[in-house]
């Protein structure tokens, strides 16, 4: 029997592909990473997860906007890592509410081979941190100072507020670049909830509200009874009455306006409590100017006054500013009654609830025939402001100066032309500049061309200024 041999070239090869790195006899194919899961940790945060994948000497981590075609390398780590945390920074950005997608590939530094990756990857976005550190103090005139630590990933901070166990109301939102917030207008009696919402105004996103906000009790502040502003008649202030009371059944007790009105303002309060909306406080001014409108609805029951101009111009005659609302009712018999009524509305409710609301003046009148009227008039601003209209001669001057200033109730139109029915015009100096006529007052220094000047401008407490325009002579 003949025996085979091997020629010594060969054994020689073969002794060669024993000693040889497995990794250079077979460059295997590196598999798919199969990704594990995402998560933003934090509003400047993405984690991402993955298995190991056979082979793998490395992992490279790749992330894109939400939608972009093209990936962008972040980092690349050894083969040991199966996670990884992206830290936003100039050069590889996170943008707090911009969604972003992550993979990995796996590679092998000895073939230079990379493996597949997964192309759908997964997707995230980061959202504002958290708002921690809340604390709240009570000053003596019943304003609560609600205060907070700097949160990250943020363009302005929402509060909302609830009282006892209401469902919590948004009652502000201020810049980021603040940290406290003075509510002037708690809901009395019960316990004040404050909780604060990061928010980035770009994506619309708010941050997580987790936290447990900070809770103080505001005690009831004691309102004094509204001053009538005439004196009601009352049983033997007549010197003629013999009776010195009113034990005669055969004429009705007088009723107290005032009386009516105040008891009006309390119950409403009671209901926004259960709403969880600031109070209404009394202010004398607006509620001439509901008196007033009590007494029109009478001839008229519409929001438009007898004269034909809108409701709220009843506070210019009595000098209460800001009117911005108005409930109207008739035939109901005590303040009771027409509250429920008025809560029973779903339009009247919303109106009386309005927490942008903080004044209220109520109107009550009786008619020759025995009908009652009532009103309620609402305010944001302080009924007693102010305002100002600033005239600027734009290069010009107007009695010998640059500026001319008119005072007024803060909230109402100065009317410069063209005044509606029943509204006065006010009558400006006419400003001069030499070598120029004068072609009407303008919100602006420079306005377009094609623009018509003012009709009115508006009375405000930090002055509105309006511009004279000017036309060459030539």
């Amino acid at each position: 029997m003949k025996r085979k041999r091997f020629s010594f070239l060969a054994l020689l090869v073969l002794a060669v592909m024993l000693l040889m790195p497995a990794s250079t006899q077979a460059a295997a194919k590196l598999g798919t990473v199969k990704l594990s899961s995402i998560k933003a940790v934090d509003y400047n945060k993405i984690n991402i997860k993955w298995k190991k994948v056979s082979g793998a000497t490395n992992y490279i981590v790749y992330y894109k906007k939400s939608g972009d075609k093209k990936w962008i390398k972040v980092k690349t780590l050894d083969n040991k890592k199966t996670s990884y945390t992206h830290i936003s920074s100039s050069k590889y950005p996170i943008v707090v509410g911009q969604k972003y997608t992550y993979t990995i590939k796996s590679y092998n530094k000895n073939t230079k081979k990379s493996g597949n990756y997964n192309k759908n990857g997964l997707t995230t976005k980061t959202i504002p941190a958290t708002v921690y550190g809340l604390g709240a103090g009570l000053t003596g005139d019943n304003t609560v100072n609600v205060s907070w630590n700097p949160a990250g990933g943020t363009t302005h901070y929402v509060i909302y507020r609830k009282a006892n166990d209401s469902t919590p109301i948004k009652i502000a939102t201020v810049s980021s670049k603040y940290t406290k917030y003075e509510d002037k207008n708690p809901v009395e009696g019960v316990t004040n909830t404050y909780f604060v919402f990061g928010y980035s105004s770009k994506f619309k996103v708010y941050g997580d509200g987790s936290n447990t906000g900070v809770s103080i009790k505001v005690k009831r502040k004691v309102t004094p009874t509204p001053e009538p502003t005439s004196k009601p008649e009352k049983p033997g202030d007549d010197n003629n009455d013999n009776n010195h009371g009113d034990n005669d059944d055969d004429f009705d007790d007088p009723i107290d306006p005032i009386a009516m009105a105040s008891e009006v303002l309390r119950l409403t309060n009671i209901e926004r409590a259960k709403e969880g909306a600031q109070p209404l406080k009394y202010n004398k001014a607006l509620q001439d100017a509901a008196m007033l409108r009590a007494k029109e609805i009478s001839v008229i029951f519409s929001h438009t006054r007898p004269n034909g101009t809108d409701s709220s111009t009843a506070g210019k005659d009595v000098g209460a500013a800001g009117i911005s609302g108005e409930n109207i009712a008739m035939g109901y018999g005590s303040p009771e009654d027409v509250v429920e009524g008025w809560m029973n509305s779903s339009g009247h409710k919303a109106t009386m609830m309005m927490n942008s609301f903080c004044y209220m003046g109520v109107g009550f009148y009786k008619s020759d025939n025995g009908m009652y009227y009532w009103t309620q008039e609402f305010a944001s601003m302080n009924p007693n402001s102010n305002g100002l209209v600033i005239f600027d001669a734009n290069g010009g001057t107007i009695n010998g100066n640059s500026t001319y200033t008119i005072t007024g109730t803060a909230g109402y139109y100065a009317w410069l032309s063209n005044a509606p029915q029943a509204e006065e015009i006010v009558n400006i100096p006419t400003p001069t500049r030499s070598g120029y006529v004068f072609s009407g007052w303008y919100d602006s220094k420079t306005p377009a061309a094609n623009r018509k000047p003012l009709k009115a401008a508006v009375y405000t407490t930090s002055g509105m200024t309006v511009y004279a325009k000017w036309v060459p002579n030539n």
